[in-house]
């Protein structure tokens, strides 16, 4: 099995309706998504980062049917990929590890979790040694990101340990323990004799829903063609140069990957306080969508549409259409 926990840093000003909005999609995916549990989300308690954790029960479920799945492709990605007028996000990355069992016994509270870069491999066995004794706290995990399948952003830390907690009140009784205070920084760390490259810690609020409401059955793929929409709201004055990087970026993108633009509109001019673009693509399927989704980061015509035109858009929708 594979834990996963996904680092969503919040663009600053962002409502926080529209962030719990976002955990709401996220915390949801297990009831959608076969073969993904325990999917929870949470704000950290000391900055505006969602922290999303769930479970996949192999790595054939995390690089294939979530990679393809409809509530990715459409309500997930809408808060995280640039090129969405719903993105509240920035970069965000992806961390997790392989276990043979990945059962949760504490199903909520505040879980905290350590992201680690350990300098040598006899400090990875060092911080092993040190989860195996969790003193203090609920429950205790730990593990190297070893798994196989990664995305195009590669392993931001070789190690994660995950530490459950009841409550409030029995995480800060363990930040006061000497494994606490330890464990809080890359000093207390190497006073521990576990040399670290880089440190990273996050707790937050989770709650697991009944493992009975989770992980529905596969179904086949959908391989009929879809329309993909995006309407954006831009002040008045920005709608023309927002057009423009549509028409000499992401309409070369979309061409690229075999997807033709179909219309485009826009508000008239004087009528509104701000304007509004719509356009819409063809697209052969939501599996097709994926694979051109995989080439983005790499592609100029798309990394210069979302340097250019996010600064342009105040809001709008993404959706996928099927045509009826």
């Amino acid at each position: 099995m594979i834990r996963r926990f996904y680092i969503l840093p919040v663009n600053p000003g962002v409502p926080d309706a529209r962030v719990q909005e976002m955990i709401d999609v996220l915390s949801a995916a297990d009831h959608f998504i076969p073969g993904l549990l325990d999917s929870s989300a949470g704000v950290d308690l000391d900055s505006d980062t969602v922290i999303w954790e769930n479970t996949f029960v192999d790595e054939a479920s995390y690089s294939g049917p979530y990679m393809v799945h409809p509530y990715h492709i459409g309500a997930i990605d809408n808060y995280v990929m640039p090129d969405s007028p719903e993105c509240i996000t920035d970069n965000t990355y992806a961390t997790r590890y392989t276990t043979p069992d990945a059962a949760q016994e504490v199903r909520g509270g505040i879980r905290r979790v350590l992201l680690l870069n350990a300098s040598t491999e006899a400090d990875g066995e060092a911080l092993k040694a040190l989860a195996a004794r969790p003193q203090g706290i609920a429950a205790s995990a730990f593990g190297a990101d070893d798994v196989g399948w990664v995305s195009a952003k590669g392993r931001p830390w070789t190690h994660i340990w995950e530490q459950s907690f009841t409550d409030m009140a029995q995480l800060e009784r363990y930040l006061g323990t000497p494994d606490g205070m330890a464990s809080s920084s890359q000093e207390g760390f190497a006073s521990l004799g576990i040399d670290l490259g880089s440190l990273k810690i996050f707790a937050c609020p989770f709650e697991l829903s009944p493992v009975e409401h989770q992980s529905p059955p596969e179904t086949p793929p959908d391989t009929d063609p879809v329309l993909y929409t995006i309407a954006a709201r831009t002040a008045a004055a920005g709608a023309d140069a927002y057009v423009d990087l549509l028409e000499h970026h992401y309409d070369p993108f979309m061409a690229e990957g075999g997807c033709p633009l179909l219309n485009r509109w826009r508000t008239v001019d004087q009528g509104y306080l701000e304007a509004e673009v719509h356009s819409t693509w063809q697209i052969d399927s939501l599996s097709a969508y994926s694979d051109l989704r995989a080439t983005t980061i790499s592609n100029p015509h798309w990394t210069a549409f979302v340097k250019d035109a996010t600064p342009l858009v105040q809001g709008g929708s993404r959706r996928f259409h099927r045509a009826v």
